[in-house]
């Protein structure tokens, strides 16, 4: 499958349909309830959204004031943004060091440069600055469904997905400090809402039971601040190769005959 040949118009538009859905509705839910439980202890004066869905606004939850959508293609995005910026995948339009937290809703499974993009995430970010990734776990059911539908160029399975292992290598790479991961919709990827309230059980045991098979995740890293080493200073007299006693040269006095 080319990745590089769903064009980011396509992209935006099949994404938009699918949050349409009952399932989409439902995860959108369910991923704004977990933010609500992170997004609160997150403090500074920026923070960003990077992803395809203006429309979608992830960033209610936060008590940043100055909030901002980067997003890849022209779309309708709701009033209550004041900030909404068209851009690039793996290119920001942000000044280095400049930016307090950034969320990104799945994203990083249709970049056809994640690396690059990762390094741009750590360019923009202050130190001690927050990312938030929302991704889909191949390791589940929703996995599966991946490995079903992806050929078929269906959203939201044609990306290619990440693990969390693998994100948080790439994150220690680039000296990002992981700080927790949440899992989360246990049950299969169905668009029937009556279907979904009979796996509500399953929610309640995967958490307890086997988190880390959760369908979507929510990964936090801090960008690390390098410690500074002190160079300490020898206040110390310098010491003298000669010692203080006075010696007599035994060159000084000419032997008399």
């Amino acid at each position: 499958m080319n990745y590089e040949s769903l064009n980011e118009l396509t992209l935006r538009d099949k994404l938009s349909e699918w949050y349409q859905s009952p399932l989409g509705e439902t995860v959108y839910a369910e991923e704004m309830s977990k933010l609500g439980e992170i997004l609160p202890r997150i403090f500074g004066y920026h923070i960003l959204q990077f992803g395809y869905c203006a429309e979608l606004n992830y960033l209610k939850a936060s008590r940043i004031s100055n909030k901002t959508i980067l997003f890849l293609e022209n779309s309708e995005f709701k009033k209550d943004i004041k900030k909404a910026i068209r851009t690039n995948a793996e290119e920001l339009p942000i000044a280095m060091d400049s930016v307090d937290a950034l969320i990104l809703p799945h994203i990083l499974e249709f970049s056809t440069d994640p690396h690059k993009l990762l390094r741009e995430i750590e360019r923009v970010l202050i130190c001690e600055g927050y990312v938030v990734f929302i991704g889909i776990n191949p390791f589940s059911l929703w996995g599966l469904w991946h490995l079903i539908f992806c050929w078929w160029n269906r959203m939201p399975w044609s990306g290619k997905l990440i693990s969390v292992s693998r994100l948080k290598d790439w994150l220690s790479l680039l000296d990002f400090e992981y700080q927790k991961v949440n899992y989360f919709f246990f049950s299969p990827p169905l668009s029937n809402k009556k279907l979904l309230k009979k796996f509500l059980p399953l929610e309640r045991l995967g958490k307890y039971c086997y988190p880390i098979f959760g369908g979507l995740y929510i990964v936090v890293a801090k960008k690390r601040v390098a410690p500074l080493s002190s160079i300490k200073i020898n206040w110390k007299k310098r010491r003298n190769i000669i010692s203080g006693e006075s010696i007599e040269p035994t060159s000084r006095l000419a032997i008399k005959k």
